[in-house]
């Protein structure tokens, strides 16, 4: 039951059956009637008395009783009282004085016989009264009973504490509901809404708040001990992230009134705030430090919905929840594609085998464990995969593998056509455009070789150039069909090899959260060529021990310390943007960053020792140069 903050039962003036004229001798003699009576204790009946003759306490009670009413209006209203329901009595008293009708209302409120619309009805009398009238009408009464005058300043303190008393009679009603938080929050909102400068409002919330904090005490300590438990990211974290999302809504039902009038009032609810913190810290920790991704998305998306009051934090969640959002789907892409990435990365390994096995079989589970375990991790992801094009990918990288680090283009071309043809009808149609793209290419390198093993062979020639012109692309098969009918007079001596680079980052690549997920161990002076940038960097500070210096573009020059430490750092890079590369456009980048490399490093000299020191140095500078080379990647 609520606790009975306000009540008219109690006030002497009802008590005595004085009115607002009852002089002090009158007021004695109302208290032998009432002894006479027998319905009340002579102490209660001696402590009546004494509030109504002292002239302080009697202007309290003046205030929390019926003014401005007739004594026939007061004893309609007493039968009112104990026999209508709230709906009822709010109709009889909407022409009644402000003040009369407040306090009828923190009566109903404290007897626990309110509802919403009195609360309502008890914020807007507030709203309503005339100072200046009451103050008129307490003095008439007053020089009619013998008592001293009230000031204003004693009006003002007066009211402020029957205020006080309304708000926590209403506070504590609303405790009482089955849903206190929702019918607080429907107060406030349609509180604020009416008149956001109310003062009764601000009353009742901070009567509602003080209510709230034990209940929310209680949901803190829970939290951190969930939290706790949770960073031990034990089989049982599923467990607690759920407990930690329910004891968040817990108290987002309970505190939410408060957040929403803080919010109008331009200010954040300090406890939430708290709270928030100590989740988004277990955040952090299960995305930055065990990869947890799709729990520290629920967290963060169970904060954002618990704390959307909180303007400084929200955006920066929506952040957390986007990148987490990325990272968890590149994760189950990962782990659903693990065992593809590891099969390629064995058949890397053994590319000669490998390569022998599929020139020998073809792409097929028959040719040896290398090549079998390939086309059957393939197969599987290709199906498992929520992007498909992803197995795709993987296997494309092998091929490059092939084609660039084992100088095996006829192999390299072979996959590439086995997974164009796999595709058919269902692959990927951005992936496989690229893959016909690189099938041309490789073609071409593959049979350029045997165009130079032909030289002079014509027929030969003739039959290789039959060959290249399937798979050539337009530009290729204009020069192709030029040299098919000059071949017999001219001999083809120009040696043509592309290099392609390119890679699968998508698939094995975990991306770090932006800004407070996580952040480069540190840094390197290292700036990108002038083709990747729009403005040239400034050159790091001559007490660098790490100092790059880009060599001009040319062949055979000699190059000092620096230049040669920025060719091999450059080059210990690009290895690590390769696989970083999923796009066209990044690919594009790649190539544009490779060509560069090669006109200023392809060909130089150096002072002798000096090489082999700067290599010595890479080991130590590889956590800086992989860091580089993610902010590359990322600025495309």
């Amino acid at each position: 039951m609520p606790h009975k903050t306000f009540s008219l039962e109690n006030n002497p003036f009802r008590v005595l059956k004085a009115n607002y004229r009852s002089s002090a001798a009158e007021i004695s003699d109302l208290v032998e009637d009432a002894e006479l009576d027998g319905l009340h204790h002579e102490d209660e009946l001696q402590k009546a008395r004494q509030a109504l003759v002292t002239p302080k306490s009697r202007l309290l009670f003046e205030l929390s009783w019926l003014p401005e009413l007739s004594q026939l209006q007061k004893s309609k209203l007493e039968e009112l009282l104990r026999q209508a329901d709230p709906a009822v009595i709010l109709t009889q008293i909407d022409h009644f004085p402000d003040l009369a009708r407040a306090n009828i209302a923190a009566h109903l409120c404290s007897k626990g016989n309110a509802s919403i619309e009195v609360v309502h009805s008890l914020a807007q009398s507030w709203d309503e009264i005339d100072e200046a009238h009451l103050l008129k009408f307490l003095n008439e009464e007053r020089r009619s009973s013998g008592f001293p005058a009230v000031e204003e300043n004693q009006l003002r303190d007066g009211l402020r504490d029957i205020r006080q008393r309304h708000a926590t009679a209403a506070a504590n009603w609303i405790w009482s509901l089955p849903l206190p938080g929702k019918g607080m929050n429907g107060v406030v909102e349609r509180e604020l809404e009416r008149n956001p400068e109310a003062s009764f409002l601000r009353h009742l919330v901070e009567m509602y708040d003080k209510e709230s904090e034990p209940h929310l005490a209680v949901i803190k300590e829970s939290v951190l001990t969930a939290t706790t438990a949770a960073r031990k990211v034990s089989a049982d974290l599923p467990q607690h992230i759920k407990d930690i999302e329910k004891l968040l809504e817990s108290w987002d039902s309970i505190n939410q009134p408060v957040q929403v009038y803080s919010q109008f009032r331009g200010q954040e609810e300090g406890r939430s705030k708290q709270l928030y913190e100590i989740v988004r810290k277990l955040c952090l920790e299960l995305a930055n430090d065990h990869g947890r991704y799709e729990e520290a998305l629920r967290l963060s998306s169970a904060l954002l919905t618990t704390f959307p009051e909180l303007e400084s934090v929200a955006e920066s969640l929506k952040e957390d929840i986007t990148a987490l959002e990325s990272l968890s789907h590149q994760k189950k892409i990962s782990d659903k594609v693990d065992s593809l990435v590891e099969a390629c990365e064995r058949a890397k390994k053994n590319a000669s085998r490998f390569g022998h096995a599929l020139r020998s079989n073809g792409f097929s589970e028959s040719g040896g464990r290398i090549l079998s375990d390939v086309v059957k991790s393939f197969h599987d992801a290709r199906k498992s995969l929520p992007e498909p094009g992803v197995a795709y990918l993987v296997v494309r990288d092998l091929a490059l593998s092939l084609n660039n680090e084992s100088n095996d283009s006829q192999s390299a071309f072979l996959l590439v056509d086995a997974l164009i043809e796999l595709g058919i009808g269902k692959g990927p149609k951005e992936v496989l455009e690229k893959l016909r793209e690189e099938r041309a290419i490789l073609h071409k390198n593959w049979k350029m070789k045997e165009l130079e093993r032909q030289s002079g062979n014509l027929n030969g020639m003739l039959k290789v150039v039959d060959d290249m012109l399937v798979f050539a692309n337009p530009a290729d098969r204009r020069d192709l069909e030029k040299l098919k009918s000059k071949i017999e007079g001219k001999r083809f001596a120009k040696k043509a090899k592309f290099v392609i680079f390119a890679g699968i980052g998508a698939v094995i690549l975990y991306f770090v959260l932006i800004d407070e997920f996580s952040r480069p161990a540190s840094r390197t002076t290292y700036s990108p060529p002038v083709s990747e940038r729009s403005t040239a960097a400034a050159l790091p500070s001559v007490s660098d021990p790490y100092q790059e210096d880009m060599p001009p573009v040319g062949t055979g020059r000699s190059l000092t310390r620096n230049q040669v430490r920025y060719c091999i750092f450059q080059g210990v890079r690009l290895d690590y943007i390769r696989p970083l590369t999923t796009t066209n456009s990044q690919i594009d980048r790649f190539n544009a960053l490779v060509a560069d490399f090669n006109a200023r490093c392809g060909n130089f000299r150096y002072t002798s020792g000096v090489l082999e020191s700067i290599e010595r140095e890479v080991a130590g500078r590889s956590a800086a140069l992989r860091a580089d080379a993610q902010r590359i990647v990322s600025s495309w």
